[in-house]
């Protein structure tokens, strides 16, 4: 079986392609990407086929997926720093859709989010429900994973909450009571391979770790794996908007936009949770002890 995998140098490509090497022959995962000179850096390089497009660029994607079974279509943006939810989420999507379909790809596996649906309020659902529309409505064999929060080594979603301990008082938007069930990013690879090779799966499925955590539990787990403890203030996301706003106009990478806020406050947990029943998964303890590794690595000093 033959993989093309778009994203494959982000978090959720990085890891799947770590694991689709191990046993997989050699030329038989082809890595789709954006920057070539970075793919190479992160990447193994013994047995991967590196190619190079860009799907807000439909052109560049024709015959990116040419002689591959499956397409693994990973990429997604969570804020509009580097482009739109629209011409990334949505219009890319469709986009690997269409060039999977010319290319005669048997299966596509779309990593998606909770939540997708193309009548949500909230902008990135909406883009994410709007590219599971074009997957569902593909003449291909498809499987849509809507995995909770990811955590792992190169996670980009816990350091950014680490972010906030630089402040004396950490402010916590809404009740922090939303819930989350984080999924280590090594399980999330290990279900989309499984989605990958079993022909009898379909279907949409939610995915989580087996830890319920309030935001709050999340905020105190970063604290403890950076070994930072802070006091916290809750406050209404509508506070919080002006600062984040603020932030995105003199940060060219804030640790927050105001769309994220708006998430943060919103239950994100699968339900039903199929890690394990469906795909015989059993998925990792939430542990953030990577945190710790990434605070020298960045020279930040324990408080």
């Amino acid at each position: 079986m033959k993989y093309a995998i778009t994203g494959a140098n982000g978090f959720v490509g990085r890891a799947l392609v770590a694991l689709l090497v191990q046993d997989t022959p050699a030329g038989d995962v082809r890595a789709i990407v954006r920057d070539e000179a970075r793919a190479r850096a992160e990447l193994p390089q013994a047995g991967l086929d590196l190619r190079v497009a860009d799907i807000t660029r439909p052109d560049t994607l024709r015959g990116a997926f040419d002689a591959t079974d499956v397409v693994v279509h990973t990429v997604a943006i969570p804020t509009e720093r580097h482009g739109s939810f629209e011409d990334v989420n949505a219009r890319g999507t469709e986009a690997v859709v269409a060039e999977a379909e010319r290319a005669g790809a048997r299966r596509i596996v779309h990593v998606s989010a909770i939540g997708a649906d193309p009548a949500s309020p909230y902008p990135f659902l909406k883009s994410k429900g709007r590219g599971e529309v074009a997957v569902r409505g593909s003449r291909i064999a498809h499987v849509v994973l809507r995995p909770s929060i990811l955590f792992g080594e190169g996670d980009d979603f816990f350091p950014r909450l680490g972010f906030t301990l630089m402040f004396p008082v950490v402010p916590v938007p809404g009740d922090g009571k939303a819930r989350f069930q984080p999924l280590h990013v090594g399980d999330l690879a290990l279900a989309i391979r499984r989605a990958s090779r079993d022909e009898h799966l379909g279907g949409v499925h939610e995915l989580g770790g087996p830890t319920i955590a309030t935001y709050d539990d999340l905020l105190e787990e970063t604290m403890r794996g950076y070994g930072r403890h802070r006091p916290t203030l809750h406050l209404p996301v509508v506070l919080m908007k002006p600062p984040a706003l603020f932030m995105g106009l003199l940060m060219a990478d804030p640790p927050v936009s105001v769309p994220q806020l708006d998430l943060l406050a919103v239950d994100n947990t699968p339900h039903p949770n199929a890690i394990e029943q469906v795909f015989q998964v059993t998925p990792r303890p939430f542990d953030l002890g990577y945190l710790r590794k990434l605070r020298y690595k960045t020279g930040q000093k324990p408080a």
